[in-house]
């Protein structure tokens, strides 16, 4: 029998591609596949050459028909004229675009991936999918029937060696996560820096507009350290600055999740594969150093949390209004009830009392917190050591007359 294996690329500048990526894997697991999902410039760009088992990409539009951060140096990798014509002839694979069908290049990363992967000889296991936003049931519009025709094929290929595993089964935590011993010689919140980071510390904050201005717009000026070699930039250019959560946010979610007395304990991280988890993130560290550094626990969920949520609730009550939202059919109803007035993680486990995470599965519900990306108000040649940034912080009520201030 073939091996039973895939591989999931995505390219995701938001998280909805990463989130249906995620979402894939899940499924593929009930059919017994054993599944890897990365980003695309994650995975060892040379092994694409090599892969015996089928490849599904995901990936989403950015800017006008761009492809995703995290997607262009593969793309640039594919692109190289040298490769040969038919270096793709042994591989089997899938693409699933995510975009906007109101954007004149509707879906054009998707589009032109699934082109040069056919150009150097790659076999489409299905019509390449296009998820359209402008859809009444959104990306599953799409998505939803796309994913049956792949199963169909896939488990052809691949016959199934027992039952499909039933959706009422959680799947299996993605962390083997445990307390330990408090005097283990660890290094607590020590992270290693990403290549192309700088560390930089915040020396002055201003409001420029003025104090009866509906719009507060704020220069900010960060020192970068020296220790490390220094980039150029210009007026225009982009800085990505990885946010935190507040503390009195964080404070209020350890206690909604009865986690306050633990909040500070040494827990040790074991992913049970290492792609899941930047290497930034130290493996031996505490609940409120991730929910501080890592998780958005302020982000608005998408279906893919509530999906998760479904299994951890012990209210039929909450279970039925889970489930809901899980189905293609209540899209509408988890429009009203959490994307239109931008109801936050937090807010929904206050609003679902009955229904809380287990530890080893919290990489598998909570979303990562994205960077924010700021457009440079000073020059190197001016201040190599220091980066302007004009922001205008973001201040509003939602539908539920709650506040909302940017991270």
């Amino acid at each position: 029998m073939s091996e039973r294996r895939l591989l999931i690329l995505y390219g995701s500048q938001t998280g909805y591609a990463k989130d249906t990526a995620y979402r894939i894997a899940r499924q593929a697991w009930r059919r017994h596949f054993s599944v890897s999902v990365q980003s695309m410039d994650q995975v060892d760009k040379w092994s694409i050459f090599t892969t015996t088992y089928p490849v599904i990409f995901v990936c989403s539009t950015t800017g006008q028909g761009e492809e995703p951060d995290n997607m262009k140096k593969f793309w640039r990798f594919i692109l190289r004229k040298t490769i040969p014509y038919d270096a793709l002839s042994g591989l089997k694979y899938a693409v699933f675009g995510l975009g906007d069908s109101s954007y004149q290049k509707f879906n054009f990363p998707a589009k032109r991936l699934s082109r040069r992967l056919q150009q150097l000889g790659g076999t489409p296991i299905v019509d390449r999918g296009d998820g359209d936003d402008q859809h009444y049931l959104g990306l599953d519009g799409a998505l939803d029937p796309w994913l049956e025709n792949l199963w169909t094929v896939l488990l052809d290929q691949y016959p199934l060696p027992k039952p499909i595993v039933p959706e009422s089964v959680a799947p299996d935590p993605s962390c083997d996560i445990d307390y330990i011993d408090e005097h283990i010689d660890t290094s607590v919140g020590k992270t290693e820096l990403i290549p192309g980071t700088h560390l930089g510390q915040l020396v002055k904050s201003d409001r420029m507009t003025a104090p009866d201005h509906f719009q507060d717009v704020h220069l900010f000026e960060f020192e970068l350290d020296d220790s490390t070699q220094i980039p150029q930039w210009s007026p225009g250019d982009c800085a990505v600055l990885r946010p935190e959560n507040l503390d009195s946010d964080v404070n209020d979610f350890l206690q909604q999740m009865h986690w306050t007395e633990h909040a500070d304990k040494l827990l040790q991280i074991k992913p049970h594969d290492e792609s899941i988890i930047p290497n930034w993130v130290p493996r031996c560290t505490t609940l409120r150093w991730l929910f501080t550094n890592y998780f958005d626990i302020m982000a608005v969920p998408r279906r893919s949390f509530f999906e998760m949520l479904y299994y951890f609730s012990s209210s039929e009550n909450e279970k039925e209004r889970l489930h809901e939202f899980t189905t293609s059919e209540g899209q509408d109803e988890l429009q009203t009830y959490c994307m239109r007035p931008r109801r936050t993680i937090v807010e929904v486990l206050d609003d679902l009392p009955c229904s809380r995470v287990p530890l080893e599965y919290i990489f598998d519900v909570f979303p990562e917190i994205a960077d924010r990306s700021f457009s440079i108000s000073s020059a190197s040649a001016v201040t190599p050591h220091r980066v302007d940034l004009t922001v205008a912080i973001v201040n509003y009520k939602t539908l539920m007359q709650k506040p909302r201030v940017g991270v």
